[in-house]
């Protein structure tokens, strides 16, 4: 992994002036949740319609080899919005992602890449999936919303998910009913379900299911209707103001985080039905659109060429869920394990005229280097984060450690690290545990049960974990689905030598930091309007787009364009 990669890749030497001269990229964010590897036209799926992202890496430049920092969503999150490793944060282990009783959040000792950008000289806004941290003390201090973290413009935000509470369906009750049959109760617990049925009954449930608008929260429980129409105006509102003032003299951050296609799965009315895939594909249609809408008005308003857009997705996809959890397009395993379906991730870069159009990079690089990269275009000095906890291997030789535990600041069990060609595993944990898992797998695999490999858990007891000594080692290059564990050789020898030394020397440069997940508090728990924890305070703005015709003719424009785009991909 490069320092420098993207701006190798685009060519660009930028300093640090102030006030920032018309050089200095504005720079667009498109992170997506829990998208697989293997999700759209472009990584190869074979029935997802052509969209907006396929056309980014028509345009752009895709990467094959690109790593999230974390295969859950909080690590993961706090992996790339810092460039650090969530094990030096204290934001791996404990329940590994934030609850909305949490009172911790991504700490603030650490620099977000929003507050490196905002000292740059950049302004900077976000909406969409926070999942960082919300209150401290009480249920609207907002300690760790992401205004307190860098953002000047903060929109309509999810600052906890869209958890499975927030579905109507009902699938989110078998889903637990599935959990529930493991060995371990753990699963449901650790995404919040409790082992009932009266969420779906009572409907939502508003103690996990709710929206923000800045700081305020706005609407409990959450309606998905409108959201990436709502989402897409406050980018609108937000490229408006900026182009309004002094655009030209001032860069700007702006962080689309969208809620899709994380578990509660939702679709306008004008996309339900537009995939062959179903309530997915539909999904992934109408966060497409809203990618285009992005492109489109960076075109229209004369400021492509000076904008790098980045698509990623968090990590990998729930992939047990099958028809409903996404591809790795063959990789083994998904979200919450090391596999390399659980960190391995689409990837796009785009800027017109600088990055370069319909080109494959097979580069080994990581979701934190972004935070660097982003830094180095500036020409910035080092902030608070670049203290010695930081892993200090140059960047070349950057390894992406998976783990299971954070103890005091120690790996209590580091599950895999992955090198530039080759991987190994020193655990691993298992998906299902036996065969008969569960008597409602059907209504999500009618196709037959999923493989034992597919296992989504936060916090995998140590029972469960299996210890592969010694440890096995693969050859990404060669078979990067993780199928066959290289024969005892000399090379393997000297590939478990090589990754205990970098192991050992990743240890000796850990510093314990205290670890901020699994301090719960219910009153810090949002609600709007105490006890009932109910409202709706944008009825009005949804409904000004239930003429999408009207609003937004685009919608409209992009059936029109699947499958438009044909080769160089």
């Amino acid at each position: 992994m490069k320092r420098l990669l993207l701006c190798a890749l685009m060519g660009i030497v930028h300093s640090c002036e102030r006030p920032p001269s018309p050089s200095h990229p504005n720079i667009v964010l498109l992170v997506v949740d829990d998208m697989g590897f293997g999700d759209v036209a472009s990584y190869g799926h074979p029935t997802q319609e052509y969209t907006s992202i396929d056309r980014m890496a028509h345009e752009g430049t895709r990467f094959t080899q690109a790593y999230s920092a974390d295969s859950l969503c909080s690590p993961s999150r706090s992996g790339f919005m810092t460039g650090r490793l969530p094990i030096r944060l204290g934001t791996v282990g404990g329940k590994r992602i934030f609850q909305p009783y949490d009172v911790g959040g991504l700490p603030k000792n650490e620099t977000t890449m929003a507050e490196m950008l905002k000292q740059a000289g950049y302004v900077t806004g976000m909406v969409g999936k926070w999942h960082l941290g919300i209150n401290a003390h009480n249920r609207t201090d907002g300690s760790h919303l992401p205004s307190k973290r860098g953002f000047d413009f903060v929109g309509l935000n999810l600052p906890f998910t869209n958890a499975w509470e927030c579905d109507t369906t009902g699938v989110g009750i078998f889903y637990c009913q599935l959990r529930l049959q493991m060995q371990s109760q753990m699963a449901c617990w650790v995404w919040g379900i409790a082992p009932r049925e009266e969420y779906y009954k009572n409907g939502p449930d508003p103690s996990r299911c709710f929206l923000y608008d800045g700081d305020e929260i706005v609407q409990q429980p959450i309606r998905f209707q409108w959201m990436t129409e709502n989402l897409v105006h406050d980018w609108r509102r937000f490229l408006q103001e900026r182009l309004q003032k002094d655009q030209k003299k001032t860069p700007f951050f702006f962080y689309f985080s969208f809620p899709q296609v994380h578990s509660t799965q939702f679709a306008n009315p004008s996309f339900l039905g537009s995939s062959v895939r179903g309530m997915y594909g539909d999904s992934i249609n109408e966060m497409s659109w809203a990618i285009g809408e992005v492109l489109d008005s960076l075109l229209k308003a004369g400021i492509a060429e000076n904008t790098l857009v980045i698509f990623m997705s968090d990590h990998g996809p729930h992939a047990e869920l099958c028809l409903n959890g996404g591809s790795t397009a063959g990789l083994k395993g998904g979200k919450s394990n090391s596999y390399e379906g659980g960190f391995r991730i689409p990837f796009i870069a785009w800027q017109p005229g600088t990055v370069k159009a319909g080109r494959v990079s097979h580069e080994v690089i990581s979701s934190m280097d972004l935070y660097r990269t982003f830094r180095d275009m500036q020409n910035c000095p080092q902030q608070r984060g670049d203290l010695p906890t930081r892993n200090q291997h140059s960047v070349e030789a950057t390894t992406v450690f998976g783990w299971n535990k954070h103890t005091g600041g120690t790996v209590r069990n580091i599950m895999s690290c992955i090198g530039k060609t080759f991987k190994i595993h020193y655990k691993t944990s298992p998906i299902f545990l036996n065969d008969t898992v569960d008597p409602n797998l059907s209504y999500f695999c009618p196709n037959g049960k999923p493989r034992a490999d597919w296992y989504v858990s936060a916090s995998c007891p140590d029972e469960h974990l299996t210890t592969h000594d010694p440890p096995s080692v693969f050859d990404l290059a060669k078979d990067p689905y993780e199928r066959y564990a290289l024969e005892e050789s000399d090379f393997v020898k000297q590939m478990r030598s090589q990754g205990a030394n970098i192991v050992k020397e990743h240890r000796q440069t850990l510093v314990p930091v205290p670890i901020q997940m699994g301090h719960f508090d219910k009153n810090v728990v949002p609600c709007c309007d105490p006890p009932a924890c109910r409202c709706d305070k944008i009825t009005r703005r949804e409904k000004a787009n239930e003429e999408p015709s009207l609003h937004y003719p685009s919608v409209y424009k992009f059936f029109e364009g699947i499958g438009g785009i044909k080769g160089g991909i």
